[in-house]
């Protein structure tokens, strides 16, 4: 999965002000940084944490799927398995707070579970064919896609920057696609499967998650993540055996040592992610946070085409950066509509 999808889906500490997980608003309790004295409060520290994290899943999970490209189902498995071990540990410990788990709640949360899952598919299916410029662009396409569903059919109003904004996305998004010298049918494909799957989880989120952890405060964020998290692993486990995924194992063994830890940093960085991102919105502006998460995605950008030897023409040049400065320009002026 990429990073958004990963920080999207384990909000593993919390702290004022709420970022969005899901698309929707989590509750984070000051409790990271405990036992690492005065890095625990230090903005630069978790920037880092958040840089290292989010480039790691981006360009890490593209590495590891061109080097174990049948075997996305498994690597999800682990992924989450780690998410899931590390809430289920805090739980028991009383570190991440959450209500008792009802039938209604494994019912209502089943239909995210099943959206995360197809979400994490299709975009590892999709990595070892496209480049990750292609995915950013994909991933600023769906936001555009979702602010137009939210004015329509919620009633969300957009400012004149807004829509503005909305639009040099879109230009930019169709600047690249027109001009895509590594296009790949296959693997846009598998990204426009992710685009569906990323606009109704996020939709399905903003009607129940909101529902259950704002309005209703039937269950925390945390409850809500370890809910999701298990509820992928059988799903998961079902496409693994659908793809005749048993030989994970064996194809594993011979890897290069840097295939094997790029698998182990992954896993880390997921959990890192979760932690990372509330951490930077309760030291720092959410601009700042912002800013900070498209910058990420330039480094991933530019470190994905150093290892995988990806050209870009200098026309797709032109729209990734028409549509990376339209979506940033959109998350700002989100900021200060708030």
């Amino acid at each position: 999965m990429t990073d958004e999808e990963e920080q999207e889906t384990v909000p593993l500490n919390e702290g004022p002000p709420k970022p969005t997980v899901n698309g929707t608003e989590a509750e984070f309790p000051a409790k990271s940084g405990r036992g690492l004295g005065h890095l625990g409060e230090s903005p630069p520290f978790w920037l880092f944490m958040l840089f290292l994290a989010s480039v790691t899943m981006t360009v890490g999970n593209k590495y590891v799927m061109k080097a174990w490209g049948d075997f996305a189902n498994t690597l999800t498995l682990l992924q989450n398995g780690t998410a899931v071990l590390y809430l289920a540990v805090n739980r028991h410990l009383g570190m991440l707070e959450m209500k008792p788990i009802t039938g209604q709640q494994w019912r209502v949360f089943a239909a995210t579970a099943f959206f995360l899952t197809m979400q994490i598919f299709t975009s590892l299916k999709a990595l070892p064919y496209v480049a990750i410029a292609t995915v950013v662009v994909f991933r600023n396409t769906c936001t555009v896609i979702i602010a137009i569903i939210d004015y329509c059919f919620f009633g969300n109003k957009f400012n004149k920057l807004q829509m503005a904004s909305l639009a040099v996305t879109t230009i930019g998004m169709l600047i690249y696609a027109g001009q895509d010298i590594n296009f790949d049918l296959v693997g846009y494909l598998w990204l426009v499967g992710n685009s569906v799957a990323t606009i109704a989880n996020t939709f399905w989120n903003k009607v129940f998650i909101t529902k259950y952890t704002k309005e209703l405060k039937i269950q925390t964020s945390y409850g809500v993540s370890f809910i999701q998290q298990i509820e992928t692993l059988p799903i998961v486990f079902v496409l693994a055996a659908a793809n005749n995924e048993g030989g994970a194992y064996i194809a594993y063994k011979p890897l290069d040592m840097a295939a094997k830890l790029t698998i182990l940093a992954t896993c880390a960085g997921g959990v890192l992610i979760g932690i990372a991102y509330p951490k930077c919105f309760s030291l720092l502006s959410g601009t700042s946070v912002v800013v900070a998460s498209t910058a990420n995605k330039a480094v991933s950008i530019l470190l994905g085409m150093y290892l995988f030897g990806t050209r870009l023409s200098s026309i797709q040049v032109v729209g990734l950066s028409i549509c990376v400065g339209g979506s940033l320009w959109y998350a700002l002026e989100g900021k200060r509509k708030k």
